[in-house]
């Protein structure tokens, strides 16, 4: 091969894979496969980042995101972003953007805020008490809140962005207690950006590039949400099933509550009581030794102390 040749194959790989690199899905979170309900309804809220810019956008690599993860629900995002606008125009305008929505919001607002806060016009504190107010009013409406960070503006050489990017600062600082005071979900996007200005179109808005970071960054976020509170009473069969020594059996709960699971024979006798104890809610995988139990078909049966929710299995021993 000639050293021209070699120099394009060189060219041409690194290209590829960068293409790879730049097209890598985001990967699934296990809560997709328990998640209890049939759509994914999210409101996106703010000012020019969220409503888009030069034909850029995160709504699109978020729909695909969930598309791919959530096979089978519907995806309904809507951008309730408009360029421009500080924490007090969006409060004006709250209630109309969620009206008769269901399910989640993710707010990103404050940018503009911050630049008033730089030149004397607005104060920290009147920006929390707007953003504490569209929290509250989306809280009310039955939304899940999930809030944003703000980026960083492009301070190189820009003594007005280096004051902007003070009161960012301190309203990122103030949007992360927001979300422990309330107990909402933060997407950290100040915090996954930093300071990559490669990731801009301008000195202000995200590249596709950065758009498509922000849509991982969000998804993670509301998955999280999903974890925690939206997922389906489950419990798989048991596997390996004909078991011989130890088998396992995955077992997803909603929320925290007492499990007790028993193994019966089939005249309806207790033959084992493998759980009797408080779980957190998410996933648990639980191991059962069933190498002592003669070989036969058994039930599984598991119920909560709630009494919301039971599951009957059944199973095969074998030696």
């Amino acid at each position: 091969m000639t050293i021209k040749a070699l120099t394009l194959s060189i060219i041409l790989s690194l290209f590829f894979s960068f293409v790879r690199a730049q097209t890598t899905p985001a990967s699934c979170p296990e809560a997709a496969q328990f998640y209890a309900k049939d759509s994914i309804n999210i409101v996106t809220f703010g000012a020019s980042t969220v409503q888009g810019i030069n034909g850029f956008n995160f709504q699109s690599f978020l729909e695909q995101h969930f598309l791919r993860c959530y096979a089978g629900k519907s995806i309904n995002i809507t951008n309730e972003g408009i360029g421009g606008e500080t924490t007090a125009q969006g409060l004006l305008r709250i209630d109309k953007a969620i009206a008769n929505r269901t399910g989640f919001i993710f707010i990103l607002m404050g940018a503009n805020d911050a630049s008033q806060i730089a030149n004397g016009r607005l104060t920290i504190e009147q920006t929390v008490a707007n953003m504490r107010q569209i929290i509250e009013r989306s809280m009310r409406a039955g939304l899940v809140p999930v809030l944003g960070t703000l980026q960083n503006f492009d301070d190189r050489n820009n003594g007005v962005n280096a004051r902007t990017n003070v009161q960012i600062r301190l309203l990122n600082t103030a949007y992360r207690n927001l979300a422990r005071e309330y107990k909402i979900y933060l997407a950290d996007i100040n915090v996954v950006l930093r300071r990559d200005f490669s990731l801009y179109q301008d000195a202000i808005h995200p590249n596709a590039r950065g758009y498509r970071l922000i849509s991982f960054i969000i998804f993670d976020a509301i998955n999280r949400a999903i974890s925690d509170r939206f997922l389906a009473f489950t419990v798989t069969q048991n596997y390996p099933n004909p078991a011989n020594d130890v088998t396992r059996i995955d077992l997803v709960l909603p929320e925290a509550d007492k499990v007790l699971m028993r193994i019966y024979d089939l005249h309806g006798r207790v033959v084992r009581t493998v759980l009797n104890e408080y779980l957190n809610n998410g996933k648990h995988t639980l191991e059962v030794n069933v190498s002592t139990l003669q070989p036969a078909v058994y039930i599984l049966r598991v119920t909560t102390e709630s009494g919301v929710n039971q599951a009957v299995k059944k199973f095969i021993v074998v030696h």
